[in-house]
């Protein structure tokens, strides 16, 4: 007997199939309007100099206070937060996609499993990213103090191990999921 593979094969009156449906077109929505946020305001984070101190100060501590911030630092700051910021939204719009195919009624398919690990490295990535990004900044927005005034700041959070974990979580449910998909379609070939 073949797992089901889609909600549409569930029965149709199915209470969890039509809230799995509504949740995932609610998390759609709540996907895009987080990455429209997240683009927007970091963007903006970079126009105003007030902001980009405040980012500075919420990634580094006390020592974003004593990083020079001009229109040149202001900027190769904002080139290298984008490098964590584009993973972060690479992930969402992988999540959004896994949202989306659920709420169409695929749920056990390759590209779900595809789009969930996609989602579970950005998560993980973003545990590693978190540190090198404070050290980065730090190292270059410093390197025009005066010797000896140069900063090294090395970080690291529980959040930033959380993240590692919760990625490897849902890398390792992914494979079980295209496992289990590729386990259904070979039995549905043999009947």
């Amino acid at each position: 007997m073949q797992a089901p593979s889609t909600i549409a094969s569930m029965a149709p009156d199915d209470p969890a199939a039509a809230r799995l449906v509504r949740l995932s077109r609610a998390m759609e929505w709540v996907t895009t309007g987080g990455i429209v946020l997240i683009v927007g305001l970091l963007g903006a984070a970079f126009v105003f100099q007030n902001w980009t101190r405040n980012l500075l100060l919420t990634k580094l501590g006390d020592v974003g206070n004593r990083l020079p911030l001009d229109a040149g630092n202001q900027a190769l700051a904002a080139i290298i937060i984008a490098v964590p910021v584009a993973v972060l939204v690479w992930g969402l719009l992988n999540v959004r996609a896994l949202f989306g195919d659920f709420a169409r009624g695929r749920v056990f398919t390759a590209a779900t499993a595809t789009h969930l690990q996609r989602f579970g490295i950005a998560v993980a990535a973003q545990g590693a990213l978190g540190p090198l990004t404070a050290t980065v900044l730090a190292l270059v927005l410093s390197l025009g103090n005066p010797p000896g005034q140069r900063l090294l700041v090395l970080t690291f959070s529980s959040n930033d191990y959380i993240s590692v974990i919760v990625g490897g979580v849902l890398i390792a449910v992914a494979t079980v999921m295209r496992e289990a998909t590729r386990i259904a379609d070979e039995n549905a070939s043999f009947v």
